[in-house]
């Protein structure tokens, strides 16, 4: 891992310890350490880190303030759904990275996923997760799989994902950023997590 991607967790609870969203429980801890018992992905964990950072005094990040460039070896997994218009018009991914696109063979910018997404999971997933970050204000956690199995391959495909709303007036959300990461293995995961904070 280079340096760039290194996690500092002792800086990062002394410099956040205090921080307590307003789409979180408060009781719960902060963000941080609520996502942290989910995950032990450090890529993840930084992108985390990066958002709540962008937020500064407000409840909310402002999407269109945020330079991504700052976790540059990060960008290749970040996606963006615009909720300007809400849910109900299946918001349209206005943002993709590269390892995104390559899990779908195709630039997913334009696309909604209802148009994209193929898992059994759509309504916990989507509807019960991503579109809640608009409807809801709050984060949105998944951890997923997919098994492929014939005689020649026995292997599992995980999708991890955290999804932040963001606000242009720190009231209505108008975006969604978000962090997914593919990686293959060939040991079962554990169950889907599909979690709002």
């Amino acid at each position: 891992m280079d340096g760039a991607q290194r996690f500092n967790e002792t800086s990062f609870f002394h410099n956040y310890q205090n921080w307590l969203p307003t789409w979180g429980a408060a009781d719960n801890g902060t963000m941080i350490e609520r996502i942290c018992t989910l995950t032990d992905n450090p890529r993840l964990i930084r992108f985390a880190e990066f958002v709540i950072g962008e937020a500064g005094g407000r409840r909310f990040p402002t999407y269109k303030s945020v330079d991504l460039m700052t976790i540059a070896p990060l960008v290749q997994h970040v996606w963006v759904l615009d909720f300007t218009e809400g849910v109900d018009n299946q918001p349209k991914i206005v943002f993709s990275g590269t390892h995104i696109d390559a899990h779908y063979g195709m630039n997913v910018i334009g696309k909604c996923l209802e148009e994209i997404y193929v898992e059994g999971d759509f309504d916990q997933a989507v509807r019960g997760n991503y579109y809640q970050v608009c409807a809801q204000k709050k984060v949105a956690y998944t951890r997923r799989f997919a098994r492929y199995h014939n005689n020649r391959v026995d292997r599992y495909r995980t999708a991890e994902a955290i999804m932040f709303p963001c606000s242009s007036n720190d009231e209505d959300i108008d975006y969604g950023l978000a962090f997914m990461e593919y990686s293959s293995t060939s040991e079962a995961p554990p169950e889907k997590v599909f979690r709002l904070l």
